[in-house]
């Protein structure tokens, strides 16, 4: 493949995902057992790559197979940033990017600034769910590269009494979570896995896979 012109093939719309993709990409190795091997796709989620890992075995009928390489696009490995032929590494700094909080952590930290709040009552179930609820939407809000900055415009002024008492709780992530996050030298998950596209992108651009 020329990697100035890239090549790009569909599935049909009714046709199973991973099992026609296994096939094609298959069909494209040819005969060579050793082909595969050398072959990188990138799926969005680990479940995905599982199901990707089965069609391949359906399709070798039970013969010894080497699988490709099944990369979540979600869990990019920082060793993907090796240096290139001229000792760069285009992209590193993501590499070196503050890590991730943990899920646990993140809602503890979460529960813990509700629980603060005068209107809690105190309720630690409920402060864990709406924790729950607000990682979820700083996930959303960074994998679609968004920001809070104009949320206090998004409704209409009928509703202004309302949302502003939205606002005011949401400042739990709009205003106090960042610098909870930096106290602590770390970076929701999902910030951190756009950094690491972004720099593997970069790599890749700079020095293109076969």
């Amino acid at each position: 493949m020329n990697a100035r012109r890239p090549r790009v093939s569909t599935i049909p719309a009714g046709a199973p995902f991973v099992d026609a993709l296994a096939a094609g990409v298959m069909a494209q190795r040819g005969a060579d057992p050793l082909a595969l091997a050398r072959v990188t796709v990138l799926v969005p989620t680990r479940r995905a790559c599982l199901a990707l890992r089965d069609a391949f075995l359906r399709r070798s009928a039970g013969a010894a197979l080497l699988l490709p390489r099944l990369t979540p696009l979600g869990d990019i490995d920082p060793d993907e940033f090796e240096p290139g032929a001229d000792g760069a590494v285009p992209g590193a700094s993501a590499g070196e990017a503050p890590p991730a909080i943990s899920e646990l952590r993140r809602k503890l930290l979460l529960t813990r600034l509700i629980l603060k709040r005068k209107d809690s009552g105190g309720r630690a179930e409920q402060a864990a769910r709406l924790a729950a609820e607000l990682a979820r939407l700083l996930d959303q809000v960074q994998t679609e590269r968004l920001s809070f900055d104009a949320l206090a415009d998004l409704v209409p002024e009928d509703y202004a009494q309302h949302w502003q008492r939205t606002l005011e709780f949401l400042e739990i992530v709009t205003a106090r979570w960042p610098g909870v996050l930096a106290e602590r030298g770390l970076i929701d998950p999902a910030a951190r896995r756009n950094l690491m596209i972004e720099a593997l992108a970069a790599r890749w651009r700079a020095a293109p896979p076969a």
